[in-house]
């Protein structure tokens, strides 16, 4: 007797996983058929044999002793039988299912049983029954097939017991009882209908877990296979971006030591008696190089903003002066041009605030720039503004306005996108790359900022952008205070230099603003002579043979320290993508120039660092 809760799509633990859930199904099946079905099979037929000893102990007249003992024999033999064929054949028979096989045997041996039971009452025959309730478990189709196997064994049965015992065939309680075990058999049938529907759900469930598993695998497989292209993408990204970078920065040392000479040579050229023509020419060759190095120095800063390496070193900055060095430098680049710079910063903008000098010159210098490009004549002016003070931060609000071409309200959007102006047919009657405002957007983001433009087409337009800073009090500290009355004094200064032309110009310039040089080639022969002499500032190239001057900077350093004494060291580079101002600052320098330089930077580093004034290029 094999209970109902031995069904073979019953899940121990739910999975749905095909290839785990096809093993659990066979481990199942064979231990229900070679486990759990003996062991019901042998406690029913105990019962019975309880069942057949009971009944001989009651009965009027017993049963002979060898015949009930046979009886026994053979329910015990049959139990160990069966037990033994669904052990050692199980899996082993093909499409036989041999533990259905055995569920009929049962039968045969129960009408055995019967032949004892029934000669006290004929209603034992109910007990067949049992098979019928046992299968409902199965569902309908196999219940409702044993209760007829039941019923027609039954039948079978009692043809065969009126057929050897006319006495005993009692045809009348016999059809009675077949057609009630029928109609009770049927019934039980059909309460297995409710069970069958509920596997047959949980089959579809699980059918259609497994699909909907088995597709976000698949999507998950796809994905996975997605991520590892873009893992793959973003590391060849990162290498290509290195290896940019990389090359930006060799190329930019290449460009910028070649391009020192040429304007170096250039501003020593214009700063000596010319004739009209040869200062024109001169003039030509200053402003062209000067524009090729804002170009390399747009592609470096754009470059550098795209990898993120790009970072701000904020400080305490007074204002109005970098807005008049800007103001006044754009000046000199409209000088030809009928148009006017002015500024304009009400009282209330405060005199220091904290930012990165560099990039918020940057910032105003590329937008008067493309407002002096795009303005024939009239008028370029920046004012200042404060948004919104509410004490910390202070929110100061920068406007570029002119008189030019203006843009048509199409292209507004498109005007910070880099390589891109409003109008294509400008760019060969105004020339520029297209990358002045898309940096200036990118350093107002970087400053926590933002952007933005006012146009109309033919009347001029208004850039402007936004950012947060806090007020700051003047912490500008000199090497030493500047003489009274504005009296120049001679300054003695170390260069170290490897590059000849570069020699050749930084002295001259030098040496017109009143210093006295003295030239080393490397950086060993630098720390050998400031270990020596008395120098007011040391400017120090980087890159030099035997050593450099990081490694120059350190030992001056440390030949100092015994006699308390610190120089001044400003370096002096054509590396403009890596990050060497750290390096600098690090190695024991005080500040950091970008090649090429002029004489006016120059003069700005000597009165910093020298605390000496130097002659004006006029007096030269």
């Amino acid at each position: 007797m094999g209970p109902a809760a031995t069904s073979a799509d019953s899940d121990a633990g739910f999975t749905l996983d095909a290839a785990l859930l096809e093993q659990r199904r066979a481990e199942r099946a064979r231990r229900v058929n070679t486990v759990l079905v003996p062991l019901f099979r042998t406690i029913g037929f105990v019962i019975l044999c309880a069942m057949v000893m009971l009944q001989h102990v009651r009965a009027d007249v017993p049963v002979p002793r060898d015949p009930l003992l046979s009886l026994l024999a053979a329910n015990i033999a049959y139990c160990v039988l069966s037990w033994l064929v669904l052990r050692f054949a199980h899996g082993r028979t093909g499409r036989i299912d041999l533990s259905l096989v055995m569920l009929h045997a049962d039968v045969l041996m129960w009408l055995l049983n019967l032949r004892f039971l029934e000669q006290s009452h004929l209603f034992f025959a109910y007990l067949l029954l049992v098979r019928v309730a046992d299968q409902v478990g199965w569902g309908f189709r196999r219940a409702y097939y044993f209760n007829h196997v039941i019923v027609l064994a039954y039948l079978g049965y009692s043809v065969l017991v009126s057929t050897m015992d006319p006495a005993q065939a009692r045809w009348v309680d016999r059809l009675t009882i077949a057609v009630v075990m029928y109609l009770v058999g049927s019934y039980l049938a059909v309460t297995g209908s409710v069970n069958e529907r509920l596997r047959n759900r949980m089959r579809q469930a699980v059918r259609t877990a497994r699909s909907l598993v088995e597709s976000l695998e698949q999507k998950t497989r796809a994905l996975q296979e997605q991520a590892d292209e873009l893992d793959l993408a973003r590391r060849q990204a990162e290498q290509a971006s290195l290896a940019k970078s990389q090359f930006l920065a060799v190329i930019s040392h290449e460009i910028r030591t070649p391009m020192n000479g040429v304007l170096g040579t250039t501003e020593l050229l214009l700063n000596s008696p010319l004739t009209p023509q040869q200062r024109r020419l001169a003039e030509i060759s200053h402003r062209s190089g000067t524009a090729l190095l804002a170009l390399i120095d747009d592609v470096l800063d754009l470059s550098r903003i795209e990898a993120g390496r790009l970072t701000l070193h904020p400080s305490s900055v007074d204002l109005r002066a970098l807005i008049t060095d800007a103001v006044d430098l754009m000046a000199a680049t409209a000088r030809d041009k009928p148009v006017t710079l002015h500024s304009h910063i009400p009282p209330t903008i405060p005199q220091r605030i904290e930012a990165d000098p560099t990039r918020l010159r940057q910032l105003l210098v590329n937008l008067l720039h493309n407002a002096v490009k795009f303005t024939e004549r009239g008028r370029v002016e920046l004012m200042l503004s404060i948004v919104e003070d509410r004490g910390e931060p202070l929110r100061l609000r920068f406007e570029v306005s002119d008189t030019g071409i203006g843009i048509p309200p199409d292209q507004l959007d498109a005007v910070f996108q880099a390589f891109t102006q409003a109008d294509a047919s400008s760019t060969r009657r105004h020339g520029g790359s297209g990358l002045g405002l898309a940096i200036v957007k990118d350093l107002a983001q970087l400053m926590g900022g933002d952007v933005g433009v006012q146009s109309r087409l033919g009347e001029g337009s208004t850039f402007w952008f936004e950012m947060d800073t806090q007020r700051t009090l003047d912490t500008t500290e000199r090497a030493e205070p500047l003489p009274d009355g504005g009296e120049t004094q001679s300054v003695r200064v170390l260069l170290a230099e490897d590059d000849a032309v570069n020699q050749m110009v930084v002295e001259q310039m030098l040496s017109r603003l009143g210093c006295v040089v003295d030239v080393v080639s490397n950086g060993a022969a630098a720390s050998a002579v400031a270990a020596g002499t008395h120098y007011d500032l040391v400017f120090m190239d980087l890159q030099m043979p035997e050593m450099d001057g990081f490694e120059a900077a350190h030992r001056i350093r440390l030949n100092e320290q015994p006699r308390g004494r610190r120089t001044p060291i400003v370096a002096l580079t054509a590396n403009a993508l890596s990050d060497d101002r750290e390096r600098c600052l690090a190695s024991g320098m005080d500040d950091y120039m970008t090649k090429p330089v002029s004489s006016a930077m120059l003069a700005a580093a000597i009165e910093r660092w020298a605390g000496r004034r130097t002659p004006a290029p006029s007096q030269w």
